[in-house]
């Protein structure tokens, strides 16, 4: 199972808040549909998160409001139960972008990094560059393959899924991830990665 189908199935259970009062930022009733009927015939490689960076031993995706509904339609099909717009929890369709970030597979055999934190920076013209702190931030321990079949050992390493609000994810604002002994990588948001977000 693809990690958003886990994580959505988890969505799923919790209790949808009446209509209008869960649809909030763009998803109005019409863009909710919308993403329904994308998640039902979209191929499965558009319903995975977004790749915002990929580095030798890390990377980072994300989610938007619209890929969440969308990957919950798919996930309730998959279970025979196809989903409504009253199933459509605030967890999922709130103004939020979910920023996923992980260790990943290194056949080189070097250490694995953990993963502390996540900020993402807005300039300013003439001024410090604001920081935009997490809503919330959740760290977790991963499972990391060591083979590029998936079918040899593993290797542990933290995790982090760290929810913005939407305005976060804009072009020119820069992500800043941060490792365990204080070391950071920072990169950018571009235009053309947002070109192919919906």
């Amino acid at each position: 199972m693809r990690y958003w189908q886990a994580a959505i199935s988890l969505l799923a259970l919790l209790p949808a808040a009446p209509l209008h009062a869960q649809l909030v930022g763009d998803m109005s009733p019409d863009r909710v549909r919308e993403a329904l009927a994308w998640g039902l015939r979209a191929p499965e490689a558009q319903l995975d998160q977004y790749e915002l960076r990929t580095d030798r031993s890390w990377l980072v995706n994300f989610d938007t409001p619209f890929l969440r509904v969308a990957q919950l339609s798919r996930a309730m099909k998959i279970q025979n139960s196809p989903a409504s717009e009253a199933d459509v929890s605030p967890k999922v369709a709130g103004p939020e972008v979910h920023v996923y970030a992980h260790a990943r597979m290194d056949t080189g055999g070097r250490p694995l990094p953990n993963i502390d934190y996540v900020v993402i920076l807005h300039p300013r013209t003439g001024a410090a560059s604001e920081t935009i702190l997490p809503t919330s931030v959740q760290s977790f321990v991963r499972r990391v393959p060591t083979d590029a079949d998936f079918t040899g050992s593993t290797r542990i390493a933290r995790s982090v899924k760290a929810v913005f609000p939407l305005r976060a994810l804009a072009a020119g604002n820069t992500v800043r991830l941060t490792f365990e002994g204080g070391a950071a990588q920072t990169f950018p948001i571009t235009p053309e990665l947002l070109a192919h977000v919906r």
